[in-house]
């Protein structure tokens, strides 16, 4: 593709006007959306913010100003190797393949890394809330679970199509009932679908609680009020039925009790019936789906899922609420922070109250992203329309994005393998020297 800068030319749709899409936007990843659908809006909250972005096009930028993107990439990878603290952050909304080129980037330039993964900002995580997790895929709870358990989830799961996907369908032997543990109910309550009202603080007690109704003995913790009627409700529907699937998210705690209480309930049950936990990831919707992927990838080259002090293809270190993306930058501990696709929220606020002390080297395919001062911008093609590779569902699943468009901007992985070469050449002149 020849270097010149972004025009306003827009892409051309495929003839097939029928054709299905893959939304990254979640970590669903639905395969099933229509593309003549995308334009009029999807139904799906985070499908229309995915394919939201369109005209006009990204500019690729030096501070502000607009360049051709080589003198970008050339300009990027003389920052990247001046920096002292230099962090790699973002990718769940890019492919596998682009990750790992960013990943090696990052082994580069001994950066940090962390892709905003909510179980690096507990202590305890991810060893302690997964010890022994028990886990299925999504079809599984369609099509096995008879009981689906929503513990602590947000309700703004209705504005996704997972309820629609994978709820709504009846199991392969009988009906389906659900029970909403929270303060929302995840399901609109009616004789199928039950709810109370356990306020988050209690999760820990009533997990307990019901554990020890599962095996018959009195519980070693007081309850408040009430709750043990709860539990003993739900000990009752559990146990008249044949399969059971938890549905879970992240809690607002950070010491990770609610999730590991979650866990051994679950362990326990599932000694005596078919029984699993679906945890989603619900915080990172609004960045992109392949959070699963992130971490996949940085655990094959850095030997963990993020929280990674310094990038080392040898081994490095894990240091979860330590070293993760939010508190590296709340610390004021990085002077470089490289954007690899959608910019997470959970950083969006601390760059955007920064005075500019920070390097900001962002490769995007939103026109509308935020500016920030003393930043390079490198415009890629959508990742939403024209992007081609995998990405990992967060049960495991491989899916592989289906573009319906053609690109008018070199793809991310074709800028992140050109900044990798550059950076190569800036490292043998350096040695030569």
């Amino acid at each position: 593709m020849s270097d010149s800068k972004p025009t306003s030319n827009t892409s051309a749709p495929h003839e097939d006007a029928k054709t299905q899409t893959t939304c990254g936007g979640c970590e669903l990843l639905c395969e099933d959306l229509p593309v003549r659908s995308i334009k009029s809006g999807t139904g799906c909250t985070a499908a229309d913010k995915w394919f939201g972005h369109g005209d006009p096009l990204p500019q690729t930028t030096i501070d502000g100003k607009e360049v051709f993107l080589n003198d970008a990439i050339h300009e990027a990878a003389a920052r990247l190797l001046s920096a002292q603290r230099p962090l790699l952050t973002g990718l769940a909304s890019t492919t596998l393949d682009a990750i790992q080129i960013a990943c090696r980037i990052a082994d580069c330039i001994d950066a940090s890394v962390d892709a905003n993964d909510y179980e690096n900002l507990i202590l305890t995580a991810p060893t302690a809330i997964r010890v022994g997790r028990v886990s299925a895929d999504l079809e599984e709870l369609r099509d096995r679970a008879d009981l689906v358990i929503f513990w602590g989830v947000d309700p703004s799961m209705k504005s996704t199509r997972f309820i629609e996907r994978f709820i709504k369908p009846e199991p392969h032997n009988g009906n389906r009932h659900t029970i909403s543990v929270g303060m929302t109910p995840a399901v609109t309550p009616s004789s199928y679908n039950l709810h109370f009202p356990v306020p988050e603080e209690q999760h820990v007690s009533l997990a307990r609680l019901v554990n020890a109704h599962l095996a018959q003995k009195e519980a070693s913790v007081s309850s408040p009020d009430g709750l043990d009627d709860i539990a003993h409700q739900l000990h009752q529907f559990i146990d008249a039925a044949r399969c059971v699937g938890f549905v879970s998210t992240q809690p607002a705690e950070t010491t990770g009790l609610v999730k590991w209480s979650l866990s051994k309930l679950i362990q326990s049950l599932a000694h005596q019936k078919p029984c699993f936990e679906i945890p989603l990831n619900q915080r990172a919707s609004s960045e992109g789906g392949n959070l699963a992927g992130a971490g996949a990838v940085c655990t094959w080259h850095f030997g963990s899922s993020g929280a990674i002090p310094r990038a080392s293809s040898s081994g490095s270190m894990f240091l979860p609420a330590e070293a993760d993306a939010q508190h590296l930058i709340k610390r004021d501990e990085v002077d470089c922070i490289f954007i690899v696709g959608r910019i997470p929220l959970q950083i969006k606020g601390f760059l955007a109250e920064d005075s500019g002390s920070k390097t900001v080297i962002h490769i995007t395919d939103e026109s509308n992203d935020t500016s920030f001062k003393n930043s390079i911008r490198l415009a890629c093609a959508s990742l939403s329309a024209s992007t081609k590779g995998s990405m990992l569902r967060s049960d495991g699943r491989l899916i592989t994005l289906r573009p319906f468009e053609t690109a008018c901007l070199p793809s991310m992985q074709n800028i992140l393998d050109k900044l990798l070469d550059r950076l190569a050449v800036h490292t043998r002149n350096e040695g030569s020297t």
